[in-house]
Formats: structure tokens, sequence, C-alpha cells
């Protein structure tokens, strides 16, 4: 019989510390906030430079400091010293002049989404949360236009929209992300034929003008500056509004079954021709994967709210977490050990083909209730280099040990945003490379550091072989300013936009000055 599934990382309670969501520990190190620091804003409500309201009882004391942010990963935590969350869109041109003024302390903001990434883009001393502004949404011209707030979550976005039968194209692999964070970062879906922002219409956000006044800007599909709003990467203002294009909600049947990887990586071209959504893991140390598939099928009443059985295993994810009873026992560090290549054989032999049907919402958005963490480093690859990526990853991992998770390969249609690591042209599509790494099982900070580690070796290992490839930017990556400069031409059109003011270290780290 099954044992119960406990966490092993979550169950520790230190006596003292605060434990994050991913179980690790941080010291209680609340900030003491003296009463100078106190910050009156233009609606009259009193904070501290955490952003804490402050009662009038209260205003002559002191308030707390932020709270630990840390990703779904657990492999990035930190605790600024402002968090400011506002009620309203005049709080926040409010809290946004008031640190053009230098009332905080020439701090930078940065604003966080549904913490899905496991690059330290977001980290800053200053955060703007803006989870509790209000969360609105419209619809317009007979329910083929819909206005909404950045700060809604995809899964009920898309919830939302199937009360009228409507939809976005596409979703990436996890639903949990604001829309302001898929943006942002330009999150995009396994397809060589749809893409989550072909349906943006125009994008409104809050930042500064040139004389630092606060101004609130809507920018329009065909306009230049739009080219720079879609993946980027929270430099250029607060993302508030935007509007999208909307189809009839489609319907999917998706297919899991255990395949070689040339049957589908020798003719990519092929197989993107025959679905509309497909991703391979690659098992590590294997010539074998895990294919999902997704092909569009006509609505019915049968397939209305499809969705996964709850015991299906779908992906690797969830066959590890059926199994993590046993996995957690025998697994540790970043890497694979022989206990996982057990787990993985035993996967390729037991392992039967299984189908679901349903909508969009349900199928493509198909890692959403793995409840593991992982870290993960996104590498876009032109789909000629394909069988040479293969080649050096073999070398690669041979020589300095496999991920302790297979390899997510898929395809995404390219597009002509300056900062995108799907921007290549000339290509209909490129080929993602999705390395990824279980952080459950790595329970000190020495493990949790050898995925860098690893994944440094692996990005000069590529680099040294001459292979070209671009990389997700709220992803695991080395990106310099050469390689920036190298891979964005656009770069420089999107500088003239950015305000320093919402800038951090990752950044100035990859953007060329």
């Amino acid at each position: 019989m099954r044992r119960e599934f406990k966490h092993p990382m979550r169950e520790r309670r230190p006596s003292s510390g605060r434990v994050l969501p991913s179980g690790r520990v941080v010291p209680s190190s609340r900030r003491v906030v003296p009463s100078s620091d106190r910050i009156v804003l233009p609606s009259g409500r009193v904070v501290s430079s955490s952003g804490r309201a402050i009662a009038p009882a209260e205003a002559p004391g002191r308030a707390g400091g932020g709270p630990v942010i840390e990703d779904w990963a657990g492999v990035v935590s930190f605790e600024p010293s402002m968090y400011f969350k506002p009620q309203d869109q005049d709080e926040l041109e409010g809290i946004l002049k008031l640190v053009a003024q230098g009332a905080v302390k020439d701090k930078r903001l940065r604003v966080p989404g549904g913490l899905h990434s496991c690059a330290r883009i977001l980290v800053s001393d200053a955060i703007l949360d803006t989870s509790a502004l209000p969360r609105e949404i419209e619809f317009s011209d007979g329910d083929t236009k819909v206005t909404v707030s950045s700060n809604w979550k995809l899964h009920d976005f898309l919830q939302e929209l199937s009360k009228r039968n409507k939809s976005l194209e596409a979703t990436g692999g996890t639903d949990t992300q604001t829309l302001a964070g898929l943006l942002t970062t330009n999150t995009a879906p396994a397809s060589s034929k749809h893409a989550i922002f072909d349906l943006l219409e125009w994008v409104e956000y809050v930042t500064y003008a040139a004389n630092n006044d606060v101004v609130v800007k809507r920018v329009t599909k065909g306009q230049p500056e739009f080219s720079s709003l879609v993946c980027s990467l929270g430099a250029l203002g607060i993302i508030t509004r935007m509007q999208f294009s909307l189809i009839d909600e489609p319907f999917f049947k998706t297919t899991q079954e255990i395949v070689p990887l040339d049957s589908v990586l020798n003719d990519i071209d092929a197989t993107s021709k025959l679905y509309d959504f497909w991703r391979l893991n690659w098992l590590p140390g294997m010539e074998k994967g895990l294919l999902w598939t997704a092909k569009k099928i006509p609505r019915t009443g049968q397939v209305l709210n499809g969705e996964y059985p709850p015991d299906l295993a779908v992906n690797v994810l969830q066959f590890i977490f059926k199994l993590w009873d046993v996995f957690s026992d025998g697994a540790s560090g970043p890497l694979l050990n022989h206990f996982e290549k057990v787990v993985y054989r035993a996967m390729t032999r037991y392992y039967r083909p299984t189908t679901a049907a349903g909508p969009l919402r349900n199928m493509i958005p198909v890692d959403r209730r793995v409840p593991l963490r992982v870290a993960m480093a996104e590498w876009s690859f032109a789909p000629a280099d394909v069988p040479n990526v293969r080649n050096h990853c073999n070398a690669y991992f041979r020589d300095h040990g496999w991920p302790n998770l297979p390899i997510e390969i898929g395809l995404t249609k390219t597009d002509g945003y300056h900062m995108s690591p799907w921007n290549w042209p000339g290509l209909e599509y490129i080929v993602k490379f999705n390395f990824m790494y279980l952080t459950d099982v790595c329970t000190t900070q020495a493990e949790r550091d050898g995925i860098d580690e690893h994944l440094r070796g692996l990005w000069k290992h590529l680099t040294d072989a001459g292979i070209q490839f671009k990389a997700h930017w709220g992803k695991i990556n080395f990106m310099d300013h050469g390689f920036v400069n190298r891979n964005h031409p656009g770069c420089q059109q999107f500088k003239q936009l950015i305000h320093p003011l919402f800038m951090n270290e990752y950044l100035d780290g990859r953007l060329p000055p």
C-alpha cells in the first residue's frame, strides 16, 4: 500500500527562523523601520518604507520590514527592505512619484509575478506588489476582444474566458503566472503554430517621462515601441492593462507515450506538421523520451470540461510525484544517480500510452498540477543544429553527470520582439531545450549551487563548440553584455525605452551600457 505523501523538507520546524515555501529556513530578522521612514502617499494612507499600512495609533511607532520572497523552485530568495502593495492606480502612481523624488533612498523597483522565474531577474531591495490592485476584465465587440488588468493569473483568466466560450491561442506548460509576468518574459508554448501574444492588441503601463513625471502609456500593435513591450523584462515600467483579441475556445486530444528520440527529432519539420503542440522529455542517459502531443478536435459535449484523470501521470514530473515516497528515499542532489536511473528505466518499461481530451485551458498547461519544485534553463536553437546539440549534450553529461530530471525538447514559433529568445530572423520556429533539475531533493546550499555550476559548464561547452543559442530571461542563464549584443540586435532600440529606476543588478550585468 502506497504511503501517504509527506514533503520531507516541509516537516522541519526550527526553533527560530522563517520556513520558506520550499522548506528552506532563513533567520528571523525583521527590520525595524524608524518612524522617520514613514511615507504619506498622495491618497493620505500612511505606510512604512516596507509599504505596510500604519494605523493612526501606530504612526509614532515602528513597522516591520518586507516578506522573504522566494521563487517557485526554491533557488532564489531575498528579503527587500521596501515592499509596496498599492490598493489602486492612484496609489501606484503615488509610489512611483515618491521613488522618483528619492523619498525611498534611491531604491529601484521590481514587480513580482507568479514567482515562476528561477533567475535573479526579480531580485531588488524594493518590491512593488500589484496583487492588491483591482482585478478588472471587460469584454467588447461581441466578445471578440477583452481588456484585462495585468495582475490576473493565467488560470483564472482562461476560466473567465471559457464562460463565454472564448480563449487565447495558447499557454505555456503552467498557468500560475500573472499576465504581466507572461508578457515581460515572453513565456511561449510548445508549438510551431501558435503563440500567446499573437492576439495581443495593446499594452498599457505606468512609467516615467523624460522629466521623471509619472505617465500612463498605451502602445498598440504596429507602433515601433510594441516590439519592446513583449519581453520587456520589467525594465520599461509597471504593466497595468492589456487587450487581446479572442478566439472560440479550442479543444484538443492529447497523447503520452514513450518513444525513441530519433522518431521525433530526425525530421523535426515532419513532426511539427503532425501536431498543434508537442513536447518530448528526453530521459536522462537514454535514447528514449516521453512524448506529449496535442491535436485540435471538434467541440463536443463529451469534452466541454474534459480533464486529465487525477491518477494519470501525463508527464515525467507527475510520474515522479506518484512515486515520491520511493523516489525521495534514494534521490539526492541535482545530478542523476544510480537510483534515479533505475526509476527512469522502470518508466520506459511500465509506462503505457495514455490519452485525454478537453479544452485548451485544461489540456495545454500540462504541468499545472505538479507540486514538485524544478529549476530550469531554457535555451533556444536553430532546428538544423539539433543533432549537434544532442551530441554535445551527450558528451558533456557523460563527463559531468546528467540532470536529475529529463530535458524538455519542443518547438516555439519565432517572433520579432527585440529581447525575445524566440526572435530568430529567417526561421519559422526554433527548438527549445529546457534543462530541468528537481530541487526538492537538493537539501543543502552546496547542492543548489551545483545547479548553476553544472549549467555554467554546459553553457561554456556549447559556446566553445560554436553553437549559437539564445536564453529565456526568466530562467537560469549566463548572458553578459557581449552575448546580448550578438543575439539581440534590437537591444539599442529597447534601451531607449527603459528607465533606470526599474532596473536591477541582474539586468545591469546583461544589458549593454
